[in-house]
């Protein structure tokens, strides 16, 4: 892909913003119902005639009052409050991209270690797990390719990372392109695709130098009727999965035992929106699924025990091809992401959040 400079950049975006703006208008009113506007982040031009942003922004990080971001072509992106004041960046004001290279990974014109970052899984602790799904479509692993990896934090103020090692290298997980990545109630990580629809799952996914021995990953189940993946979410021992053609769920997805079929093999969820492209999911861990369509542009609630789905917020422009930002973080606080350029262009994406008061108010 050429990347475009800074001037074609503007043009192009003045563009594509107008034409998603008319569109978004035209959506939107079929979703009047969503009553909660989401609060801009990060975008271009925050602060006025800055054009670093995200590109595609997917999984969500934050440690502390830091707050890292997945990004289609600039990694594991770190991002600063606009306001160097501001104590609480993570519930309040602006963000932006930050610039400095010790304080992210990947991006650059090598995407060194990685390009395209999709979900991020967090254990509370000072890891976490990073799908890279790559721009080198699907090659084997390789160091600094395609996989899922493990992120050490050691926050300083030199810099962020304690270092990054690869989950399973040579167990296949890289060839299909990870996006999607949850933690389960078991420990154990699970893992979906943007090549196929194919669930597995890793156990002991913190082992450093892990070995076939003590590291193994199981094909647990598939999509319904094999659609890839674009995220996926634990409510309690369920697996909640985005797909390109739908929510579905695996109920009781610990108890499975690996490679053996069927146990594993999703539902679909009837939330009224079937086949359309779920690009975003998340869970409260309480009872209510979160998930965003695309071409709606719009975000949603599912609650399984009364099956109703209810509007949270629209107006968004979502990638298709792509694992788009919808996370909830220990605030409560909705994230949401998207790009009006159909991740086209570079530095075109956008971050949202819903402050958790706002979310409160959804009957």
């Amino acid at each position: 892909m050429r990347v475009l400079n800074l001037s074609e950049k503007r043009v192009s975006m003045i563009i594509k913003n107008l034409a998603f703006a008319v569109l978004a208008t035209v959506l939107s009113s079929a979703h009047a119902d969503a009553q909660i506007a989401a609060d801009l982040v990060a975008a271009p031009e925050i602060p006025a005639g800055r054009l670093f942003a995200p590109h595609t922004p997917a999984g969500v990080l934050i440690i502390g009052s830091n707050l890292w971001v997945g990004d289609a072509a600039q990694g594991l992106r770190h991002y600063v409050p606009v306001d160097p004041a501001n104590t609480d960046p993570i519930n309040t004001g602006q963000l932006m991209f930050d610039i400095a290279t010790d304080w992210s990974m990947g991006g650059g014109g090598l995407c060194v270690p990685w390009c395209s970052v999709g979900q991020v899984a967090q254990d509370g602790s000072t890891h976490a797990f990073v799908a890279a799904y790559d721009h080198q479509k699907g090659q084997p692993f390789q160091v600094g390719g395609p996989g899922i990896w493990r992120v050490e934090f050691s926050i300083s103020a030199f810099g962020a990372f304690g270092g990054a090692s690869p989950v399973a290298p040579n167990l296949g997980l890289a060839g299909d392109q990870p996006t999607a990545v949850a933690l389960g109630p078991d420990g154990k990580l699970y893992v979906g695709f943007l090549k196929n629809g194919t669930i597995k799952r890793v156990t002991n996914p913190s082992q450093i130098n892990p070995t076939p021995q003590n590291q193994t990953v199981e094909s647990v189940g598939t999509t319904p009727n094999g659609r890839n993946m674009r995220a996926m979410a634990f409510l309690g021992a369920d697996l909640y999965l985005a797909t390109d053609q739908g929510l579905a769920v695996i109920h009781n997805v610990g108890a499975c035992i690996g490679n053996q079929g069927g146990c594993g093999n999703a539902v679909p969820v009837q939330d009224g929106f079937a086949g359309a492209a779920h690009v975003g999911l998340t869970t409260d861990g309480a009872g209510k699924v979160y998930f965003s369509l695309n071409g709606a542009g719009a975000v949603y609630r599912y609650t399984p025990a009364d099956k109703r789905v209810v509007p949270v917020s629209t107006g968004f422009a979502f990638v298709g091809g792509h694992t788009n930002t919808l996370s909830l973080d220990g605030f409560g606080n909705l994230w949401i992401g998207d790009d009006p350029t159909d991740g086209l262009f570079n530095f075109s994406g956008r971050l949202w959040r819903v402050p958790a008061a706002a979310l409160a108010t959804i009957p």
